[in-house]
């Protein structure tokens, strides 16, 4: 008889007393039939989503001609995708606006831009507490309706912090709120990638002092913690899934040790000064952060771990909160990028599109690596859908029009390789069609943007 691994088994430590439980990747083990396993996605596809606050240098972002099928990324900020072979598994979608520019809404560009993204919803003003639930929120519950995941959904962020205290109240939560959950509630950023990471590995009767930090404390790495399950499963799997075992493990053990790396080579507080969390009604975790690429690097990382183990089914990466951001020494530029260039076009231009680039090598490499991992009979590309963008178009003038869209990855019936333009459509009619093609219970019936 074969033997059928469950798809939702952990491999748990035995004998050092830290409740831990890893997730496993998807191997043929736990199908009856290879064709069983070949049909691996599931019901709804996973979904993630990159943001870039206070906009981008929209005729650099884009390709400057081209036709729907045929266009050059090679001069573009995009160009990243074409050299890492990802030209067929994105569309752009150029000349759209904000659903918060068409449907009225009111206050600071910054705050109503980005709460109205993931939304597809203009939110009614920059001092609203309540709005509706974002597309990540909406991808994770219907994802838990089926079956529990591990983790609900991440929030990742590059760099929560909010600018020095100010009693204007433009100093508000809604810089950071790219997620609304469904009470309505905006839910809060975590750029501690450490705790996040934490989290997906800890067993279910974890306490605080137990996972990561204790097994640094300890020298032990996640892999000791379960060698001895994971000996036992390795002798009950066949050829192919123990070398699918092995790789999966190999970079969950790079991820953990670049983790470690990260938290002792700690950033400058100088640099992006922390605020007076009091003076401030602050909804992310208080980190700080100015290695930005380093940071999302291995962000992308424990998205591409959480998704091939299904752990987690909807993940959200904000680079920064709006009308914040600190200096991105990654590539040589060593101001605040929101005060500093994204309100001196004219004299920063160069340097915007140079930030613009460099967030968008950071999203290409992820889908790249997402290429890479096997999983099913296809990649972990396939069957997750990617968003990437900002909610801002021209920061400097504070406009949310032309905003910037790119749809990533393999799910329902969208065809990749394509550049669409519009004339000032609703950015609301793209994130329908997603919730559309996705399945979700709660798409709300908007004209669909062309997927083909």
């Amino acid at each position: 008889m074969k033997f059928i691994l469950n798809r939702r088994t952990f491999l748990r430590s035995t004998t050092t007393g830290i409740s831990t439980a890893v997730g496993l990747p998807l191997l043929e083990g736990m199908f009856n039939s290879q064709s069983a396993f070949a049909d691996a996605p599931g019901a709804f596809p996973r979904f993630f989503a990159m943001y870039v606050p206070n906009g981008i240098i929209e005729e650099k972002w884009y390709p400057e001609d081209g036709t729907k099928t045929n266009f050059d990324l090679s001069n573009c900020s995009l160009r990243e995708f074409d050299r890492l072979g990802l030209k067929n598994d994105i569309s752009l979608y150029r000349g759209m606006d904000n659903a918060c520019d068409k449907e009225g809404s009111n206050g600071n560009t910054h705050m109503i831009a980005i709460s109205s993204w993931l939304t597809g919803v203009g939110i009614k003003s920059d001092e609203s507490q309540t709005h509706r639930p974002s597309l990540d929120q909406e991808v994770a519950q219907a994802h838990n309706a089926i079956a529990r995941s591990k983790v609900h959904s991440l929030q990742l962020a590059g760099n929560s912090q909010l600018d020095k205290p100010n009693n204007n109240r433009y100093y508000n939560p809604l810089k950071n709120a790219l997620n609304w959950g469904a009470n309505n509630r905006l839910l809060p950023l975590r750029s501690a990638l450490k705790d996040e990471f934490d989290k997906l590995y800890a067993g279910a009767d974890a306490a605080p002092g137990t996972g990561l930090d204790r097994r640094s404390q300890m020298k032990l790495s996640i892999l000791d913690d379960i060698k001895e399950d994971r000996a036992r499963l390795a002798n009950q799997l066949g050829a192919d899934d123990r070398a699918r075992l092995e790789d999966y493990f190999d970079r969950l053990n790079n991820l953990e040790q670049s983790l470690i790396a990260l938290e002792n080579n700690s950033d400058n507080p100088q640099a992006c000064p922390k605020p007076n969390i009091a003076s401030i009604p602050n909804p992310n975790n208080g980190s700080l952060n100015v290695s930005i690429g380093d940071h999302a690097r291995i962000a992308a990382k424990i998205t591409a771990q959480a998704f091939e183990c299904g752990l987690t089914h909807a993940i959200t990466y904000c680079a920064g909160g709006e009308a914040a951001g600190c200096e991105y020494r990654d590539i040589g530029i060593g101001t605040h990028f929101h005060n500093s260039i994204s309100h001196n076009r004219a004299g920063r231009y160069n340097d915007w599109a140079k930030i613009d680039t460099f967030h968008a090598e950071l999203c290409a490499n992820f889908m790249r690596e997402m290429k890479d991992i096997s999983h099913g009979a296809g990649t972990l590309l396939d069957g997750t859908a990617v968003l990437f963008g900002s909610g801002v178009g021209n920061g400097d003038n504070h406009k949310q029009t032309d905003i910037a869209l790119m749809v990533g990855g393999h799910f329902g019936n969208w065809k990749h390789g394509r550049y669409h333009r519009f004339n000032g459509r609703n950015h609301g009619d793209l994130i329908d069609t997603l919730r559309q093609e996705m399945g979700l219970p709660t798409a709300l019936g908007r004209n669909t943007v062309p997927i083909s």
